[in-house]
């Protein structure tokens, strides 16, 4: 027999309210706008002209086999006025035999960094020998294990810059490879940046292209203030060169790279090393504060309606458990929904019934990598030489 007072009324109404209004809270459903395909946003020969020059950096550290594969991708751009400079490591014959193959490339410029580097990481001190090769004002710093979607991957970021702006960020996405969850981790993450990167804020970025002024990185020492950190360049340059309104994101297909699947272990590293960064970057819990309100509002509405239902089921409240039932229903229906239309338009490939795992095992996943890192050696993180 079903019960109807004011109390099961009531309670319905607000496990229903809760299943619909959650889902709301969510990184997916605040996603990101995104850029047109270039050819329907094509660029006129009037606006080519005055795109700007730009100097690739790519920094292949013993990487020879990504160098080999990649290289031509970005020699290839249809682009009207660029270089591209890579910085390798002296001694490392199997890249400079894949150097020497492209010795008659007019868009290529090497140099080399040397065998030892006391003072600083040699990612950083590769990037920095890179922006002194340049010869333009417009530097893009890429990462070698990456390769543009397009030949329209310069002209698609390009696009981006103006006389208000020092920072475009380029997207890239995971390739088919890649893990399930680790390429859900990276669009839910990206959907919390782009949108900072859109009002005009920046905290960090994990993407690997990102456009800046030599002019600017000259004049502020570099990486000056951060030497001493093995990784993080991406993170530190948009924290230390941000400034209100700087900053752009291209979304673009054409203005997407494809990342080569990483190892378990450069996947545990990147995480280790983020924390072992983000005390000493600018804008931090304002940015992990908006992730920590849509967590505690994930797990609030799953408790809440599931600890209703039971309830209902153990004094028989019969009213109150098909509500209680529908908003379940409705609450993972709406979560799934919004999730996959994020993905959809990150040109993702996770599978839907995915999404209620993944949204639920992000915030232990973090706390695994908060106790790894509790119990690493904190010098692994550092040069030691500062």
């Amino acid at each position: 027999m079903i019960v109807i007072d004011n109390i099961s009324i009531i309670v319905s109404l607000g496990v229903i309210l809760l299943a619909i209004v959650s889902p709301l809270i969510n990184p997916f459903f605040r996603r990101p706008k995104f850029n047109n395909p270039m050819h329907e946003n094509s660029v006129s020969d009037d606006e080519e002209t005055k795109l700007p020059a730009i100097s690739v950096i790519l920094t292949p550290n013993e990487n020879a086999d990504a160098l080999s594969e990649n290289l031509q991708i970005y020699l290839d751009q249809d682009y009207q006025n660029f270089q591209v400079i890579v910085v390798a490591s002296k001694g490392d014959t199997e890249t400079e035999d894949v150097l020497k193959s492209y010795h008659d490339s007019p868009k290529l410029y090497t140099t080399f960094i040397p065998t030892t580097s006391r003072y600083m990481s040699r990612k950083k001190l590769a990037i920095t020998l890179g922006v002194k090769a340049a010869k333009h004002e417009w530097i893009l710093m890429a990462d070698i294990s990456c390769k543009p979607i397009t030949n329209k991957w310069l002209e698609a970021l390009a696009k981006n810059c103006t006389e208000q702006r020092n920072l475009i960020v380029g997207y890239t996405k995971y390739d088919d490879d890649t893990p399930d969850f680790w390429k859900f981790e990276r669009l839910q993450t990206t959907c919390y940046l782009a949108r900072e990167y859109q009002k005009g804020m920046g905290y960090r970025s994990i993407t690997n292209a990102l456009l800046f002024r030599k002019s600017e990185f000259i004049a502020q020492d570099g990486f000056r203030g951060n030497l001493k950190f093995i990784r993080g360049e991406y993170d530190f340059m948009i924290n230390k060169y941000m400034h209100k309104g700087s900053i752009a994101f291209e979304s673009s297909i054409d203005g997407t790279q494809i990342e080569q699947s990483p190892s378990q272990k450069h996947w545990i590293n990147q995480h280790l090393f983020y924390m072992a960064n983000r005390k000493h970057l600018e804008r931090s819990f304002r940015h992990r504060f908006l992730f920590l309100i849509d967590q505690a509002f994930m797990h609030i509405a799953y408790i809440g309606i599931i600890l209703v239902l039971a309830f209902s089921i153990y004094k028989h409240l019969w009213l109150i458990t098909i509500c209680a039932s529908i908003a379940l229903v409705v609450y993972l229906t709406l979560r799934m929904m919004i999730g996959k239309k994020a993905i959809s338009l990150f040109n993702g490939d996770i599978p839907t019934w995915k999404i209620i795992p993944y949204e639920l095992r992000i915030i232990w996943q973090n706390l695994s990598y908060k106790v790894r890192y509790w119990r690493a050696n904190k010098n692994d993180f550092i040069t030691h030489k500062i």
